[in-house]
């Protein structure tokens, strides 16, 4: 695909108030373009966009779908149109499998598949009226592995992977581009949500870990993160993602024994680092 310019382009990011939102919303700047921000913390996106040259906040959650929806509209509104929307807000909740219940998964799927589903579907119009856009979703390659304690996050990264790539097909030679994003572990200062105390967003990552588990869970930062995102504007691509380990992680899960000796690697090193049994029962 051919290079698009992002001087004065309109791109909307959510979960923009932390971490990879952030560093994104920075790093487009830096690109010339025009923000829409969006996250739930407001005093965070006002801090963030002081520091941008032409950026509007939309204080709003991912898991309300008729905010998902009226931030395109707001978004719109303000700039007259919509050029890229980042999908980029994620729910986690750590739990272990035998603990994660129906609310957890509703919780999960409402902001990482149900948000961004109907944002996409939103400004769909705008775009098809402009005879270009671009969707990029910020996915997970946990999935394809499987990750200790993220139940919810996987499963709904994994539903978000389904539907990326459905409306890939779909929307193919519309003028309307999909692209999927693979950023890998990332180090942040934003904790997840858990029922356990304690809980750090380097979670998964342990030092002690075999030479294999070590390699996979090798994070990167979200500015690295940012710069990818916006290489992946400049020059639009069905998939992208961080380093080799993504679509080597890809092609080892496709070996059962292998795929599930790193995952059981990561599940002793969380239960160790949790103080937790297999199952909760044991308890």
């Amino acid at each position: 695909m051919k290079q698009v310019k992002l001087q004065d382009a309109v791109i909307c990011i959510t979960g923009a108030s932390s971490g990879i939102g952030w560093a994104a919303a920075k790093a487009f700047d830096r690109a010339g373009a025009r923000l829409s921000l969006v996250a739930r913390r407001k005093e965070r996106l006002a801090e963030l966009a002081s520091e941008l040259r032409d950026a509007i906040i939309i204080p709003a959650d991912m898991s309300d779908a008729s905010r998902a929806a009226s931030m395109i509209e707001e978004t719109v509104r303000h700039f007259g149109r919509i050029d890229i929307l980042v999908n980029n807000a994620a729910a986690i909740i750590v739990s272990r499998a035998d603990e994660t219940g129906p609310d957890d998964l509703h919780r999960s799927f409402a902001t990482n598949l149900v948000g961004p589903l109907v944002a996409v579907n939103t400004a769909l119009p705008y775009m098809r009226r402009q005879g270009y856009g671009h969707i990029i979703n910020v996915g997970s390659p946990g999935f394809l592995i499987g990750v200790p304690c993220y139940t919810s996050y996987v499963c709904s990264k994994a539903a978000m992977s389904a539907w990326t790539r459905t409306i890939q097909a779909e929307w193919a030679d519309t003028g309307i581009v999909v692209s999927e994003y693979f950023p890998g572990y990332i180090k942040t200062d934003s904790p997840p949500e858990s029922r356990y105390t304690g809980v750090e967003q380097s979670l998964v990552i342990d030092p002690d870990a075999n030479a294999v588990t070590r390699f996979f869970t090798r994070p990167k930062s979200a500015d690295d993160v940012a710069g990818q995102l916006v290489k992946l504007a400049q020059r639009p691509r069905l998939l992208k993602h961080s380093g080799i380990f993504v679509p080597l992680g890809a092609v080892l899960s496709l070996i059962p024994r292998i795929r599930l000796s790193i995952a059981r690697d990561m599940a002793v090193s969380v239960r160790k680092r949790l103080g937790l049994s297999i199952f909760s029962t044991e308890e």
